[in-house]
């Protein structure tokens, strides 16, 4: 297994910003020293979150670009990226938004396309904030059917859009389960006949994808699984991702279920250092046969 990390989001950007000087702060902010400060730690893995390069002036020149790629022979690492998510809605019924949104990742995934051949992986949330707040309403089933079908329609023209604009290959996106039920998720993976799975655990344990068991849902969809977000959903701790452990009682069966089945792909936690290390020595505790990589504080 490769155990990774996403080395910074838009939740932990406070360790780049400085206050004093203000917008400033971004303009010599060198985004592979964060990448280096994960390889050093242990990680042998990075997510690259784009959201990152779209709503903060953060720039990568040649040097950078180099210095990247450098990275993967010199520490042997591998890479996957994030689709932005923020403000995204690809399945929005009001064209305008679904087709800027659809641009969104494009030029995302643009700005990063000298580093696709080394990108493993391109997670990508098939809907956004309207599509969960709609599908929490109290809405009649048969009406409820209908929309989440509409949105599944939708999700699958706005990622064919992407793919046929960018070229890129498909079998390289993977559809990560989120505030969306987890079978009209497969559904989009099926019409799109490419696309992978990328498993949220704590998106499932939170009960974000409907009622479903993880290690069920494990067990059913590994062999189309290309990417994990390891990570304990904490209800009471102001985030659904939690180191594991904190949340409530994190199946370490899921675990073992990984390690039989001697899973291949990057297993990625969206959480600080401090959380990810923790996560680290609960997977040592807890199943001593997985061998982790040794993560310095």
């Amino acid at each position: 297994m490769r155990f990774g990390i996403t080395p910074i989001e838009v939740e932990n950007i406070a360790s780049v910003f400085k206050k004093e000087k203000g917008l400033a702060s971004f303009l010599n902010f060198r985004f592979s020293d964060i990448i280096l400060e994960a390889i050093e730690k242990g990680y042998q893995h990075c997510e690259i979150s784009l959201d990152l390069f779209q709503i903060l002036p953060i720039q990568i020149p040649d040097d950078e670009r180099k210095r990247l790629k450098t990275f993967i022979k010199e520490y042997d690492i591998t890479y996957s990226a994030h689709f932005p998510i923020w403000t995204i809605e690809l399945v929005s019924p009001n064209k305008f938004i679904r087709d800027a949104s659809v641009q969104s990742l494009i030029e995302s995934y643009n700005t990063f396309k000298f580093l696709e051949p080394d990108i493993e992986v391109f997670v990508l949330h098939p809907s956004g904030a309207f599509a969960s707040e709609i599908m929490s309403m109290e809405i009649e089933p048969k009406y409820k059917e209908f929309i989440a079908n509409l949105f599944v329609d939708f999700a699958v023209s706005s990622v064919k859009k992407l793919v046929k604009e960018t070229k890129m290959d498909k079998t390289k996106i993977a559809i990560e389960n989120i505030e969306f039920p987890f079978q009209k998720t497969l559904e989009i993976i099926k019409k799109l006949k490419g696309p992978n799975l990328c498993i949220d655990t704590a998106h499932f344990l939170g009960g974000y994808s409907g009622d479903v068991d993880l290690i069920e849902v494990t067990e059913e969809n590994l062999d189309i699984t290309s990417e994990i977000h390891l990570q304990d959903y904490n209800s009471g701790g102001g985030a659904d991702h939690a180191a594991l452990g904190t949340g409530q009682n994190f199946p370490v069966n899921f675990l073992k279920t990984l390690h039989a089945y001697n899973f291949k792909g990057p297993i990625v936690f969206e959480l600080t250092f401090q959380e990810a290390k923790e996560s680290i020595e609960f997977i040592k505790n807890n199943v001593p046969e997985i061998k982790t990589p040794v993560i310095k504080t």
